[in-house]
């Protein structure tokens, strides 16, 4: 992955909404919490994000087990990606394959032009949100700038290849010579 996309992959999760401790009784009332986060954060039309949500949830579950679902879409009406994460005080159903009802969901909403990027964010997102640690922070902690630099350094953790880590925090200005 080139270095443009790694620093642009880190920077969604230091600018992502965070909501702790959600009221929503069900799944569709979720996906409807999540449209309004994400639309008012992207200036779309927030019939627009959860008709996208919705459409897609519909096509089959996102819930991937251990307490998590990542609802998304890729809408053309969408001018830029987004993500909500958004913790809900009393876990919904949402027919994950672990049969565990969800407790964290991570919204993301990106634009259709920009489809190869999400392909890989979303790869990368749904094994940051499903790191222990990180699933722990989310259902503990009340800080969500500690949220965010947690899903920061796992997302780096995960996504540099050892020997770019290096070379990134060997130069002072953090990009490699050239």
């Amino acid at each position: 992955m080139p270095l443009e996309s790694i620093l642009d992959t880190h920077e969604h999760f230091l600018t992502m909404d965070i909501s702790l401790s959600a009221i929503a009784p069900h799944k569709d009332a979720a996906i409807a919490l999540a449209a309004d986060r994400l639309a008012e954060t992207v200036d779309m039309a927030y019939g627009d994000a959860r008709a996208a949500l919705s459409g897609r949830e519909a096509l089959g579950s996102t819930a991937l087990g251990k307490g998590v679902a990542m609802p998304h879409a890729v809408p053309w009406e969408c001018p830029r990606p987004a993500l909500s994460l958004i913790s809900l005080a009393t876990p919904v159903e949402f027919d994950a394959p672990d049969h565990l009802r969800v407790d964290v969901v991570l919204a993301l909403i990106w634009p259709r032009h920009r489809v190869g990027d999400f392909v890989r964010f979303s790869s990368l997102a749904s094994r940051v949100v499903s790191d222990p640690a990180v699933l722990q922070a989310v259902r503990t902690s009340g800080a969500p700038g500690l949220i965010r630099s947690l899903l920061h350094a796992r997302g780096s953790a995960l996504s540099c290849p050892t020997s770019l880590r290096v070379r990134v925090a060997s130069h002072g200005n953090g990009l490699p010579r050239t």
